[in-house]
């Protein structure tokens, strides 16, 4: 049995494809309007127990039950728990929960053991998501989270996964007349909505790469809407990213800067480990 989790579920964008690769999905989502949507859009799946909808914020503390949570005056997309101008948004109370407590209770409740994926696009929250569920040894097949932050960067580095894919946010090219292969084995063509986080794993077009790939990826292209999808396997031919700097001028020494400390905690890290 086949489980994904959507943690930041919005629209819902990204659900039909879910369905198509997993048994159950659940899609977590803290804005109570767009979870009325979901639950309008996708109500034949919730009722034949194959979609689970939480209206829930989530953190990495167990003692917070509720949290001011901004939404977005306009679509919805942007809605977070770290608005960047509060003006922006509408500040409510939402029932929150700890993401490794919330994961590890539906693994209980279908009695699964192994996770197929989990999407993490939490607007700025991603990071202590990822922390959360590394450090309480979640680690499903495959998992993507976005980086706007240099922290995902150092939790990566020195997490188990040995696989990655990175897609630009927006790129099309990941989303249009895509070849995937859902979970009865048989092959679909699919298109994703332009603000959906597109295919996951070996459903990406191209190659994966190797963890030595993560730090040149964001010298060249900077933190942002970027994807970095990870596989806990070794997959064969993984390619190597290289520094270049003909894609920046001036632009290197942002990069650098943004993400050298992590960088160095990271190492610092590793070589704790090597010497125990």
């Amino acid at each position: 049995m086949k489980i994904i989790f959507d943690l930041g579920a919005n629209h819902g964008q990204n659900l039909n494809y879910f369905l198509k690769k997993a048994d159950v999905v659940i899609a977590v989502e803290a804005n109570p309007k767009l979870v009325t949507k979901i639950k309008s859009n996708f109500k034949k799946f919730i009722d034949d127990k194959r979609l689970i909808i939480e209206n829930v914020v989530l953190i990495n503390d167990n003692k917070i039950k509720k949290i001011d949570f901004f939404l977005s005056k306009g679509n919805g997309l942007t809605s977070t728990l770290f608005p960047k101008n509060p003006n922006k948004f509408f500040k409510q109370k939402i029932k929150c929960e700890k993401t490794s407590l919330l994961v590890m209770r539906y693994l209980s409740v279908f009695d699964i053991k192994n996770i197929e994926y989990i999407k993490i696009d939490l607007e700025g929250a991603d990071h202590l998501i990822l922390d959360d569920l590394i450090k309480n040894n979640i680690l499903p097949k495959y998992l993507s989270v976005e980086c706007h932050r240099p922290e995902v960067i150092e939790l990566l580095i020195n997490s188990k996964y040995k696989s990655f894919k990175f897609v630009q946010g927006g790129n099309m090219l990941f989303k249009k007349n895509v070849k995937i292969k859902i979970k009865n084995g048989d092959r679909e063509i699919v298109n994703f909505d332009k603000h959906s986080s597109g295919p996951y794993g070996d459903d990406i077009p191209g190659p994966y790469y190797d963890k030595s790939s993560i730090f040149p990826f964001f010298l060249n292209n900077g933190l942002g809407w970027k994807d970095i999808h990870c596989s806990a396997d070794e997959k064969i031919n993984l390619q190597n990213i290289k520094y270049l700097p003909s894609t920046h001028s001036s632009g290197f020494r942002h990069h650098l800067r943004n993400i050298l400390p992590s960088l160095i905690k990271a190492l610092k890290y590793k070589i704790s480990i090597i010497k125990k």
